[in-house]
């Protein structure tokens, strides 16, 4: 009989050690698709603000039809917020290119990141991690 509850026991915690490590597992699986999205929204958010500059002539402070002057202050006044940390990469005639590191770090050791280029007719986000 002591055998039996003692195998009993030993099962139940095994279970429970599974359990919570497929708790967390989920937990921080969640965490790392919520900070993609939270950029990805941010990066939205960016583009339709380097749209307003691409469009808005020079005498007015914007691109006339160019992202060449484009600059992340102009469309975004801080370079980092809740979600992320983020660079221009590149600003040229007819694209921009922003990425985005965010601050969730994965169990691998890696951010989230995410990129978006930027161009007239449509804007194309990448996720790099």
């Amino acid at each position: 009989m002591g055998q039996t509850q003692l195998l009993l026991v030993i099962l139940g915690v095994l279970l429970v050690g599974i359990a919570i490590f497929v708790g967390i597992s989920m937990f921080e699986a969640n965490a790392v698709e919520n900070s993609r999205t939270a950029i990805m929204a941010d990066l939205n958010a960016f583009a339709s603000r380097a749209h307003a500059y691409y469009w808005k002539p020079t005498t007015q402070g914007g691109g006339n039809k160019s992202f060449t002057g484009v600059t992340l202050r102009l469309i975004f006044p801080l370079a980092e917020n809740n979600n992320a940390r983020y660079y221009l990469e590149s600003a040229s005639q007819d694209q921009c290119i922003i990425d985005g590191v965010g601050k969730v770090v994965a169990s691998n050791g890696d951010s989230v990141r995410v990129r978006i280029r930027i161009t007239e007719p449509r804007n194309y986000i990448e996720i790099l991690n």
